[in-house]
């Protein structure tokens, strides 16, 4: 039984990274319909980019902080300059392939910049342990679930409370009437490539800081994770994102811990099916921003 909870306790640890990845994800295709096959590349693109600040010696949080904003910016960039052109002309399945092509497009900037080796990430936070009761709870696992609890807390509050979020929350819902309601559709999309950039790197850099590993095969990972777990917990849906992430996190942990390592991947795409058939809504079973 303790092992047991050990696997969950590590599951969940992981899957606090997973929500983060999983929250812009599903914000994007819940407001604009398109699967962000670019978002993990964009998202290490970033990271890399915190690994060259941390390198220089520019200290965590600067460096970090520096990292968000460009993945936000190159979120934003790709959508203006790869997904609107397509999806404004109707194009809805070329934005697909765009996005593809604009993951490898960052994957090869990775490749030219910092090289195809696995680097050491130069930062990890501080080693330390909770024990209770025979059950090792690493204080990364709280700093996840607490990054993950913070920002999803933060995020509905944000779509609740401020102008900007009840535009997104709109937008979602019906996009022809958001904008004959004034609301400036261009903007709010723009803000939530912004912000599907800027949390989904806080995961990424929490991630390789606890590996203490950063390589550029990692973006695919990312993209695969943010898409099961938005799946799981109800693409679209905040609450949904981290529901889906720690799902995922745990059934990972237990299958890698009592069935095979190598098994986890196949696994994982047969719940990916079964829900896609039995609750394609996911955890969450909504369809729409505006309920959670």
């Amino acid at each position: 039984m303790t092992d047991f909870i050990q696997q969950v306790v590590n599951g969940l640890g992981a899957g606090g990274q997973y929500a983060l990845w999983a929250v812009g994800y599903g914000l994007v295709y819940q407001v604009l319909g398109l699967m962000h096959f670019a978002h993990g590349d964009t998202l290490i693109f970033a990271t890399f980019v915190c690994y060259a600040l941390l390198t220089a010696g520019v200290p965590f949080i600067p460096a970090l902080i520096l990292a968000m904003a460009v993945g936000a910016a190159v979120s934003v960039m790709i959508e203006k300059g790869v997904y609107r052109p397509l999806y404004a002309r109707g194009h809805l399945f070329l934005a697909f392939v765009g996005a593809l092509g604009a993951a490898y497009v960052l994957r090869n900037i990775d490749m030219l910049t910092w090289g195809v080796q696995t680097k050491v990430f130069p930062y990890s936070f501080s080693a330390g342990n909770i024990d209770l009761g025979g059950v090792t709870i690493p204080a990364m696992t709280l700093l996840n679930l607490g990054c993950a609890i913070g920002v999803i807390v933060a995020f509905e509050l944000f779509l609740a409370k401020t102008r900007y979020g009840q535009a997104i929350v709109a937008l979602a819902q019906d996009r022809g009437a958001a904008a004959l309601m004034g609301i400036k559709v261009g903007t709010v999309v723009v803000l939530v490539y912004a912000l599907s950039g800027a949390i989904g790197v806080l995961g990424s850099v929490l991630y390789v800081s606890e590996t203490h590993t950063i390589q550029i095969s990692l973006g695919f990972t990312i993209t695969l994770k943010a898409f099961i777990a938005a799946i799981i917990g109800g693409i679209g849906s905040v609450r949904g994102a981290l529901s889906g992430g720690l799902v995922l996190g745990v059934t990972e942990a237990l299958i890698q811990g009592y069935i095979s390592t190598l098994m986890v991947d196949a696994i994982l795409f047969a719940i990916l099916i079964t829900f896609l058939i039995i609750r394609p809504t996911g955890i969450g079973g909504r369809a729409d921003l505006a309920r959670l």
